[in-house]
């Protein structure tokens, strides 16, 4: 759909300046893509080439700022707290810029709602692969699978420092991996580990047949690759995922497991060499099965141990680092997807005087029943079929959402029936609630005191009140594309919230209704045309 301004609607408004309106109100909207900053809507408008950003206030009022973007839109990612908004860009790509104007060169820009904010790296080359820092210090640039460049090495990585400011030939930093065949898939940033020659921090590359690890302090020193084969021939595998552990105080026990397509798992510990400060000595462990899911684990007495889920085989394997010595747990079902809610379900005190770790386990997209299941790795020795309990879920669980907030103990349980489940970590129950739809979204407040609940593409909107379990349906004017929830922008605090209906259709349009009321309040401010130059909003 085309922009259409007033000067569209009376030709007449020609003779009062019209004449002169921008060229993107003839281009179409295409692209158009909505983020959920911590205190605003983004969207990116590629044919526009900025990003809207849609606030609100603790009375509801609702403000537009139009944050100008590079011309070239690649990609953008949100950070992991929401404070910012991240857009990749290519500039003009080696074209003739439009009349009048200079050229561009791709960049990074960072988005804020902080007096409408954006901060540019300039990068050497158009990229459209983006991969973030959970702590927020890296970003990470590389050529993905829809990259539009004539020709583009998938293994060049440009690592940005973002505590830092722009430097040429510093900031960004260029980094060739070496390949053996394979091209980077997934990212990984580790926590702070105390390795051989000091503490730092890590960046784990799987590529799609070995894993690289780049050193963060070093970010231009060559990396470390660990190759990965099956054991049995020279046909290499596949890397699946990784998970790390910084081992007990001291720093020669750090390690990174990785799962294989096969059924192995290998475990590398970082031990002193002599031409760097530390080198991966690897520890190839057959498991039964392909593994879906691992993690590191306290059990018994403190000890440390990989937890790994083979779903072939309908069981779990408790792996030891040092040894390499497996012990087999026998699930009520084929479990394939694990998590760890030590912290949240109130059993972090002990076992004797070390800490020991519960996991979650569910099936996932994967298929099959079971709902899920408690592992106790406090119980393992000496009586693995007394470690798991499952929960009275018997519907298959597709996805665990966490409510946060002040109840980190509740999760929601996304089924592929029309129910979900809330579940309590600590009293060990699953409420059920009922839907009319299968296709029921959940957004959890960021108090963790509610969730809402909504059809993609209807009207319907209802909200539980995840304390007392009350539902009350609060209908939508017109169809919900996507829902989101953001903080006042006035309120320093971010006690007063706005939740926003947003409608992904013509100009755009929003239903704005107060986060903090009671269930099912009608009051609310209506928005059109957000990707309008200005809006109509109603109270």
């Amino acid at each position: 759909m085309r922009r259409i301004g007033a000067c569209s609607l009376v030709a007449s408004f020609a003779l009062l300046g019209c004449g002169q309106r921008p060229a993107f109100w003839d281009a179409p909207i295409e692209n158009a893509q909505p983020y959920a900053l911590a205190d605003a809507v983004a969207v990116t408008d590629p044919s526009a080439n900025r990003v809207v950003l849609l606030t609100t206030d603790a009375a509801r009022q609702v403000r537009e700022q139009f944050v100008p973007i590079q011309r070239g839109f690649r990609t953008a990612t949100l950070a992991p707290d929401r404070s910012k908004l991240f857009v990749v860009s290519a500039g003009d790509g080696g074209k003739r810029p439009p009349a009048g104007q200079r050229a561009q060169a791709p960049a990074l820009e960072i988005v804020t709602t902080a007096a409408a904010g954006r901060t540019a790296y300039p990068l050497s080359e158009a990229l459209d692969g983006l991969a973030l820092d959970p702590r927020g210090q890296w970003a990470v640039l590389y050529a993905g699978d829809a990259s539009t460049e004539l020709v583009s090495n998938p293994n060049e990585l440009l690592l940005v420092d973002l505590t830092q400011p722009p430097a040429p030939g510093v900031n960004p930093v260029s980094h060739t991996l070496r390949s053996f065949g394979g091209k980077p898939e997934r990212f990984t940033f580790t926590e702070p580990l105390e390795l051989p020659g000091g503490t730092r921090r890590l960046l784990i590359v799987e590529t799609e047949q070995d894993v690289a690890v780049v050193d963060l302090l070093q970010p231009a020193s060559p990396e470390i690759t660990i190759q990965l084969s099956s054991g049995q021939d020279t046909t290499p595998a596949h890397p699946q995922g990784v998970t790390v552990s910084d081992g007990d105080p001291g720093p020669n026990d750090a390690r990174i497991a990785i799962r294989e397509d096969d059924s192995n798992v290998v475990v590398a510990t970082f031990l002193p060499a002599t031409d760097r400060d530390f080198s991966p000595e690897l520890n190839l462990t057959a498991v039964g099965g392909v593994p879906s899911d691992m993690a590191w684990v306290r059990t018994d007495a403190g000890a440390l141990s990989l937890a790994v889920l083979v779903p072939p085989a309908g069981n779990a394997v408790l792996v030891d680092p040092g040894t390499g010595l497996t012990q087999d747990v026998t699930l009520p079902t084929a479990y394939s997807r694990l998590s760890l809610v030590t912290a949240q379900s109130g059993e972090s005190a002990s076992t004797g005087a070390a800490p020991v770790d519960v996991a979650l386990l569910w099936n996932g997209s994967s298929g099959g029943n079971g709902g899920v299941a408690f592992w106790e790795l406090g119980r393992v020795a000496g009586r693995p079929y007394r470690s798991v309990e499952t929960v009275g879920v018997t519907a298959g669980v597709m996805s665990v959402t966490d409510v946060g907030g002040a109840h980190p103990e509740l999760k929601i349980l996304g089924t592929r029936q029309q129910t979900f489940f809330l579940l309590d970590l600590q009293a060990r129950t699953a409420a059920p609630f009922v839907t009319s739809s299968s296709s029921v979204s959940l957004l959890p407040s960021s108090t963790g005191d509610r969730a809402w609940a909504y059809v993609q593409g209807s009207s319907a909107l209802a909200t539980v009140d995840l304390v007392t379990l009350h539902p009350q349906d609060m209908r939508d004017e017109r169809s919900i594309s996507s829902l989101f929830e953001i903080a006042a922008a006035d309120d320093p605090a971010h006690a007063a919230r706005s939740l926003v209906a947003l409608t992904q259709a013509g100009t755009w349009g929003a239903t704005i209704y107060d986060a903090a009321a009671v269930a099912g309040a009608d009051d609310h401010t209506a928005v059109s045309g957000i990707l309008l130059e200005g809006t109509n909003a109603t109270p």
